[in-house]
């Protein structure tokens, strides 16, 4: 089976429009990361906000034990216990965000450089 030279096909067409693909997949990949960053940004601001409110209630439960003074020694190391707890996750938390945010902006970065090659590439170099 022959070739036909003769035929419309054009490589750098063909380049073009994998460039133009390759570009837009890289663009895609970038759309998606700044959704989870705002995703995780909003589940972090939800999850914080929820163990400070616990953490109040805690330590407002804690402060009416020490104003009322009657030996409640046990109680109140609870409280201290749980208070403690509250803290830890508080710290936890933060840290995991912290964390994931590094791998998707180090992705993100990653990305950025895929891309800045892409469009620093001229076709007709490849030719």
């Amino acid at each position: 089976m022959d070739f036909d030279y003769t035929s419309d096909f054009s490589v750098e067409e063909f380049l073009e429009q994998s460039q133009r693909s390759e570009e837009k997949r890289l663009e895609d990949e970038l759309n998606r990361i700044e959704e989870q960053l705002e995703s995780r940004d909003q589940v972090h601001e939800e999850v914080v906000d929820e163990l400070e409110s616990k953490l109040d209630w805690y330590r407002d439960r804690l402060e009416k034990l020490y104003k009322q003074g009657r030996g409640r020694n046990n109680r109140r190391d609870r409280l201290k216990s749980k208070i403690s707890s509250f803290y830890d996750q508080l710290r936890n938390e933060k840290l995991e965000h912290w964390q994931d945010k590094q791998e998707l902006e180090m992705e993100r970065r990653q990305l950025l450089r895929e891309l800045d090659e892409i469009n620093d590439v001229e076709i007709t170099d490849l030719l």
